[in-house]
């Protein structure tokens, strides 16, 4: 019923008017997958801002987690992962081994992937560039602008990313180390989500921030697959 008279309206502009109303009507779907966030009192922002910062540890960091991977299929498998991120930098170094402490993958980031060591079909540019990914986003504050600070409707604080590729990344912090990371591409589509939570004790960590012993990545595309990592062990390599 309320198409008839956007026929008419349309049919009455010009080219360029279509153009502009067509392209201004794809910008407002675009948003429509993105949850509204609450407004909350401008006193309780800083505080929102800073539990968002305290996500995401400063300086430089070794991690070895037991990682699960789960396949189309169900399918599960088991390996280490070592992984070494410096904050500031951005940069990351990572290993990927199996049970028995055989190296298939040896890679660093900075700026672009190198992979150093490589065992088909873990040698991909392709496959190490997505990882390399997971990693910036579980581990990286959100590069862009906080365009948004709010709360969700289960009452969890959200400070909202947009960066230059107009992905648009949700960071959702509730109490100590649970918290989740959501990321939404430019039409507002669930891209992927990372959710931590099973507070541990990390020696050295930062205002005595505990560290979520478990983080679950997900990814939502069409080569969907899922990641458990299950901290082993944690080691800042960086003082103050």
């Amino acid at each position: 019923m309320k198409m008839v008279p956007s026929v008419i309206i349309f049919a009455s502009l010009s080219m360029k008017s279509i153009t502009f109303w067509l392209i201004l009507l794809l910008g407002t779907v675009s948003c429509t997958g993105l949850p509204k966030l609450d407004p909350v009192n401008l006193s309780t922002i800083p505080e929102i801002h800073k539990r968002c910062s305290d996500v995401f540890l400063e300086g430089k960091w070794r991690f070895v987690h037991l990682i699960e991977f789960t396949m189309p299929g169900n399918k599960k498998s088991f390996v280490i992962g070592i992984t070494v991120i410096s904050q500031e930098e951005r940069k990351i170094e990572s290993v990927i081994m199996t049970i028995e402490g055989f190296v298939f993958l040896d890679a660093y980031y900075d700026q672009k992937v190198v992979i150093n060591r490589g065992i088909p079909p873990f040698d991909s540019i392709d496959f190490v560039r997505g990882m390399m990914d997971d990693i910036k986003l579980m581990f990286f504050k959100p590069e862009g602008s906080l365009v948004e600070s709010g709360m969700s409707g289960d009452g969890s604080h959200v400070c909202r990313f947009t960066n230059d590729a107009d992905r648009v990344i949700d960071v959702i912090t509730n109490n100590g180390c649970d918290w989740e990371i959501r990321q939404y591409n430019p039409g507002g589509t669930l891209t992927k989500t990372v959710k931590a939570d099973h507070c541990k004790k990390v020696p050295d960590s930062p205002n005595k921030i505990d560290f979520p012993g478990r983080i679950k990545l997900a990814s939502h595309g069409i080569n969907r697959y899922a990641l458990a990592f299950e901290l082993k062990e944690a080691k800042r390599l960086t003082k103050d």
